[in-house]
């Protein structure tokens, strides 16, 4: 289900999540690279695991996918929750992620992170709120390119793209 308006995004449940929620980290040993690299995956993956669970209610309103997403990121999410929930659907199972940092902005004293990943949602499926699956159609492995910033002292992820199962 990936994302409904854009791309249906399910979630999974707690037994079957093979991401975990983190707290960005301060980090003062690292070099400015690899800070920002840690803390840029730590929100890209916050941002999935924040979708995944309020998926299993289709809450629009649930406050981590604020405090990893932003501007189209977050609005997207959002939009594909309130369809979801207008649907009378949820989205139940887990994702498998595996998110590289492929390019920083600027190189010296990164604000900004491209981060891209193949997303697979082959355990992650829609179902109607009153059981059963909502539809027939198994997830799939998506292409997906995202941008995460650093804003106000915090890394969220500010767009992405998510392609159409089978790119990757």
């Amino acid at each position: 289900m990936l994302l409904s308006t854009a791309c249906s995004r399910g979630e999974p449940d707690e037994s079957s999540r093979t991401t975990q929620p983190s707290t960005p980290a301060t980090t003062t040993s690292l070099g400015p690279s690899a800070a920002a690299e840690k803390e840029a995956l730590t929100a890209y993956r916050g941002m999935w695991d924040a979708f995944v669970d309020a998926a299993k209610v289709s809450d629009p309103d649930a406050p981590d996918v604020r405090r990893y997403a932003s501007d189209q990121a977050l609005r997207l999410i959002v939009s594909s929750l309130y369809t979801n929930r207008e649907q009378k659907k949820i989205t139940k199972g887990s994702l498998a992620l595996s998110p590289k940092v492929t390019q920083f902005k600027p190189e010296q004293a990164p604000t900004e992170a491209v981060v891209l990943d193949c997303v697979d949602s082959t355990q992650w499926l829609e179902y109607k709120v009153s059981g059963g699956l909502w539809d027939d159609v198994p997830g799939g492995k998506h292409r997906t390119t995202a941008t995460v910033k650093l804003s106000g002292g915090s890394w969220k992820v500010s767009s992405f793209l998510l392609e159409e199962s089978g790119t990757c």
